[in-house]
């Protein structure tokens, strides 16, 4: 059949709609991508700016100043996901932009202890400790990317990419009964701003290099980002990057982020229509992508259920992973200093709860092996310690445990107490709800860095 010329011209205009059509479908899809991939790639930064601010706000931390812990957190702790309950903190915000930080470290007298520093981007950088200096004395200076000065005699630089970082300092402690014994090594750790070592006059530093949404107090930074909106969440990024520049190899990225009209010389979004509905569907998809953590995850390699990080603490390109992290467990370690083996599933691949009773078994000669220390933590699904009647959050090798005839170790993760008291030394108080447990080698041993050693499955008891 031969159609007039009026038909093929309107068939012609259908079949230009529909492309047109689609082509916008597939504009609006890939501004979606590139934005959650921006998201992505921009979580740490910002993340760690809410941290300083948020934990300024409750007087948990100083600026270029320690700020020392004198107990354990507890399930009241909310400032930062996954804490330590083996050690206590050392917590410092550096800011650089105005001049370096002496940082003189005593003779720790054979205490475990390490110093690790993050840049803006949550890499660690250095990690001065017992594992790395040993027990003596040392004086380092660190000194922020601008920075053109002499070093003085004496000091060590530590030279920081980015002018914002953070230090999260670990003594180890066995709790009261060592508090006053690690308070005063605390004590005679020193940190000052170069001027005031050289007997200067010093400007204090402003606290915040971004201005944020309203902070909450009684919500943890991530709980908080996890609210903000689209605009709120990449101007405070475009902020941060100039004080805390990207590397080289994130050139690509940051390419494809002002691409997406994400990032701009006045740090606000300018986007078409299509740009604007693509990044409202990325930006969703990404926060609950992140959100949903077993789900970024991805099913992945795991031994017995457990995901064993053996590339932390220096992430490259590797953005989802980095975010990842900073979401479930900002501030962590290098693997020569830690390793942290974490379980969410059963054997059947059900979520642990406080449902069902549990036993870890470790085979005689088959504990942890650590040269610093070992210990098994366990978070609610916040990522937060779980309040429970002993106010014991985690087992390990400083414990009072009780050991099988052979030398095993059987450790008890259920809600209700065990009745037998041998039990209850071993037992791990859970939540009703759902809850992981966190495995953490402190300075692990090279089987653990090897992969030689791994941890064992966790058992269902009836």
């Amino acid at each position: 059949m031969r159609l007039g010329k009026k038909t093929r011209w309107s068939l012609g205009l259908v079949a230009i709609v529909l492309l047109l059509g689609g082509l916008a479908t597939h504009r609006v899809l890939q501004q979606a991508r590139e934005t959650a991939q921006a998201y992505l790639f921009a979580y740490p930064l910002v993340l760690m700016e809410l941290t300083k601010q948020h934990q300024k706000l409750l007087g948990t931390t100083a600026i270029n100043g320690f700020r020392h812990s004198r107990r354990f957190p507890d399930a009241r702790f909310n400032s930062v996901v996954s804490p330590n309950v083996d050690t206590l903190y050392s917590i410092v915000h550096f800011d650089l932009r105005r001049e370096p930080v002496v940082m003189n470290i005593p003779d720790t007298a054979g205490h475990y202890y390490m110093m690790p520093i993050m840049d803006a981007w949550t890499n660690v950088v250095a990690s001065p400790g017992t594992r790395t200096i040993g027990s003596g004395a040392k004086t380092f200076l660190v000194v922020g990317p601008t920075w053109r000065g002499e070093v003085p005699a004496g000091m060590e630089p530590i030279r920081i990419p980015t002018q914002m970082a953070w230090m999260i300092g670990r003594i180890k402690s066995r709790g009261p009964a060592d508090y006053a014994e690690v308070h005063a090594l605390q004590d005679r750790f020193r940190l000052m701003p170069l001027s005031a070592w050289q007997g200067r006059p010093q400007t204090p530093v402003p606290v915040a290099m971004a201005e944020l949404p309203p902070l909450d107090r009684a919500r943890g930074p991530d709980r908080q980002l996890a609210g903000w909106s689209r605009a709120a969440f990449f101007g405070a990024f475009c902020h941060l990057l100039g004080d805390n520049p990207a590397r080289a190899e994130d050139a690509p990225m940051l390419a494809r982020i002002r691409a997406a009209g994400l990032l701009d010389e006045g740090c606000a979004l300018q986007q078409s229509p299509l740009q604007r509905l693509g990044s409202a569907l990325g930006y969703r998809k990404a926060v609950a992508l992140l959100e949903d953590s077993k789900r970024l995850m991805g099913e992945g390699k795991t031994h017995h259920g457990w995901r064993i990080g053996y590339e932390l603490g220096e992430y490259g390109t590797r953005y989802p992973q980095r975010a990842l992290v900073a979401k479930i467990g900002l501030g962590a370690n290098a693997p020569e200093d830690a390793i942290y083996p974490s379980l969410h599933t059963d054997a059947e691949g059900r979520p642990l709860s406080g449902e069902r009773r549990y036993v870890l078994h470790f085979a005689a000669g088959q504990l942890p092996p650590a040269r610093a220390f070992w210990s098994l933590t366990l978070y609610d699904e916040r990522q937060l310690l779980s309040a429970n009647p002993l106010d014991r959050y985690a087992l390990g090798d400083r414990n009072d445990l009780h050991y099988n005839p052979d030398g095993s170790l059987d450790i008890l993760v259920q809600h209700e107490a065990p009745t037998d008291e041998a039990q209850r030394r071993n037992w791990l108080p859970a939540p009703e709800g759902r809850f992981n447990l966190f495995l953490r080698l402190y300075w692990p041993e090279p089987e653990v860095l090897e992969r030689r050693w791994l941890p064992p499955a966790i058992r269902t008891l009836p």
